[in-house]
């Protein structure tokens, strides 16, 4: 048995054990229940699209318990070809690093990953200077509009054309305006990755507005065309 089989065997477990107990293992094996993470629909979705896609690099922005971590580096692993990069600053939730570490550790695949403890408006630049170019980028950081502008500002200068990046939570309306503007700013196609369209909200109201609104709950994909920038203005 190959240790690539070996290891997405393992994740898988781990993975597994996520979405059935609802917890997470911090180092010193105490179980602590989930609070932050993407759910089992969108982590199947990412899991079949990196399997496809197979990029050389890819980025998350944003790891919390390291639930798409793990997903991400399950098809890495399983692709036998890849690396992923997380950044996350974990401001004020040490637990948090220290458990999405420990299961990125238990499921065999710290080879294949790359932390940056500190904030994406500070990691991405630096990816961007050294030459990095990224063939998949997850946006799941922090959700104010100013953030999220921010990265896929920066994530757009380092994702390779034909590149994918992708919007976790796009049903908020921070996330959705981002969306909203690289669809009319940026040479940008999205794709159907399998994910119903979903607009359930607190109130059957609500729900009718998001409906209306087209902000879909579920993670949106989109594939970069071109380098095309706007005209400078002096």
């Amino acid at each position: 048995m190959s240790t690539s089989t070996t290891n997405s065997r393992s994740l898988h477990q781990v993975l597994e054990e996520v979405y059935r107990e609802k917890t997470v293992e911090h180092p010193n094996g105490e179980k602590i229940k989930v609070v932050a993470n993407i759910n089992e629909r969108n982590a199947r979705a990412l899991f079949r699209f990196v399997s496809q896609t197979k990029p050389a690099l890819a980025v998350e922005i944003g790891m919390a318990y390291g639930v798409s971590t793990l997903t991400t580096l399950s098809a890495i692993d399983a692709n036998g070809n890849g690396r992923l990069i997380s950044i996350d600053p974990y401001i004020g939730w040490p637990t948090g690093r220290l458990v999405a570490l420990n299961q990125i550790k238990r499921a065999g695949l710290a080879h294949l990953h790359q932390h940056l403890h500190e904030c994406s408006y500070t990691g991405l630049p630096r990816l961007i200077d050294s030459g990095e170019k990224a063939q998949f980028i997850y946006i799941d950081g922090h959700h104010n509009y100013d953030y999220v502008f921010t990265d896929f500002f920066l994530a757009d200068k380092l994702l390779d054309v034909g590149g994918v990046m992708a919007f976790n939570d796009a049903g908020w309306k921070s996330v959705f305006r981002v969306i909203n503007f690289l669809r009319k700013y940026r040479h940008y196609e999205e794709l159907d990755v399998g994910l119903p369209k979903s607009y359930r909200s607190r109130n059957l109201l609500f729900s009718l507005i998001k409906r209306i609104q087209g902000r879909s709950s579920q993670d949106r994909y989109f594939r970069k065309l071109d380098t095309w920038e706007p005209e400078k203005i002096d």
